[in-house]
């Protein structure tokens, strides 16, 4: 990696986030996702995946020209698969074994105690667990919280069996995220976010990832406890660039769900929240360069002159509520909300015009800016616009 970084590579399931951060910072920008969605169409090279996924990244990835690559969520799924992959082409992020550090709970936690901080307990196999929802049934492959469920009965006990899931205890508290970037020289926090989990106004299915908003504040206790955790996260694991924490925060305690290293989908907000450029922050620091000071929050102000309270920042993934084709009206007017200025930007991940939405599927992800005792009024508000289009005949 001493040679510098023009042409950037993404991968991943769904990559415009990082792929708009990438532009925003100049790189010339390739990319492969399942999707392909119209706002990345409209201002990168991107090929749509549609089979063999991800895997076939691999064939995608030997015929691409550029300079390195980073993948998003959830490739960090599949370490050997990255490993493969950086023998082709300069890999811009953390090495596949060092992945398979951090994504194995049961290997997870007892480093994470050791090091004490929090983490839930978790169990291999169900002998001996309630059926009480006071455990959940987590897979090893999932993303988006797709491969979680309460451990409620028997059916839930056997489809664990089945998908042979692992066994957590279930932690209540606010659901939140943690933006780190580390470097061989250490980490520091980007900063922090309160997840939208299965969230109504979403349509979200529970336990499914629906949106970010932040900052979220938090006690100098658990001020600390991040701060070890950056510490881990760089010393330990050896960990590059840019890494998500999942986190449930419960008094002043911050207990550690999930370590993903790699852009993460919280890393959108940070990044509008700080004005700090996360994928540029990732090369970076992945060639060992920290930014001399943490970032701080932006100090926007909304436009009504009368109010001078700080922006909150937020966005929210709409999951279809029944089945609908995204028409050639409704694909123009999503695609005027849509922008490469994070600032300007209303409506992202939009679909083409005459794309097929099944029920459940997300439809786009919304985007707002406003006071505290604003923001779910405006989000709400533009979520409503964008299912009025989508169903006109409502």
């Amino acid at each position: 990696m001493a040679e510098p970084i023009k042409k950037l590579a993404i991968v991943g399931a769904s990559v415009r986030a990082a792929a708009f951060s990438a532009l925003r910072a100049g790189y010339d920008v390739v990319a492969a996702d399942l999707f392909a969605d119209a706002d990345l169409r409209a201002h990168c090279d991107v090929t749509r995946i549609e089979s063999g996924y991800p895997e076939s990244i691999a064939d995608w990835l030997s015929r691409t020209e550029c300079d390195g690559w980073l993948f998003t969520g959830a490739m960090e799924n599949h370490h050997e698969l990255i490993t493969s992959l950086a023998k082709l082409r300069p890999l811009v992020g953390c090495s596949g074994g060092a992945i398979r550090a951090t994504r194995n709970p049961l290997l997870l936690q007892p480093v994470i105690h050791a090091a004490g901080l929090s983490f839930p307990e978790t169990v291999e196999t169900p002998d001996k667990l309630p059926l009480d929802r006071s455990w959940l049934c987590k897979t090893y492959r999932s993303a988006n919280g797709s491969g979680v469920w309460l451990l409620d009965g028997a059916e839930s006990r056997q489809r664990a069996l089945d998908e042979e899931a692992y066994f957590q205890r279930f932690i209540g508290g606010a659901s939140a995220a943690a933006v780190f970037v580390c470097s061989r020289n250490g980490s520091q926090l980007l900063g922090v976010t309160h997840q939208l989990v299965g969230d109504a106004a979403a349509r979200a299915k529970p336990w499914h990832y629906s949106g970010s908003v932040g900052p979220l504040p938090v006690s100098d206790a658990v001020a600390a406890q991040l701060a070890r955790l950056g510490e881990l996260l760089s010393e330990r694991f050896k960990l590059l660039g840019l890494v998500g924490v999942d986190l449930v925060i419960h008094g002043e305690k911050a207990w550690i769900i999930e370590i993903n290293p790699r852009y993460s989908s919280s890393a959108e907000i940070v990044e509008r929240m700080t004005g700090v450029n996360v994928v540029e922050a990732h090369v970076n620091a992945c060639r060992g360069e920290l930014a001399e000071q943490p970032p701080a929050p932006r100090s926007g102000k909304p436009a009504a002159k009368h109010d001078d309270e700080p922006l909150i920042h937020g966005k929210t993934i709409l999951y279809a509520k029944r089945e609908a084709t995204a028409s050639d009206e409704f694909h123009a007017w999503a695609m005027s909300q849509s922008s490469l200025d994070s600032t300007a930007c209303q409506l992202a991940d939009i679909p083409a015009a005459g794309e097929g939405i099944v029920p459940g599927q997300p439809i786009l992800t919304a985007f707002a800016a406003a006071p505290a005792a604003k923001y779910d009024g405006e989000m709400k508000r533009l979520l409503a616009q964008v299912e009025s289009r989508l169903y006109p005949e409502e």
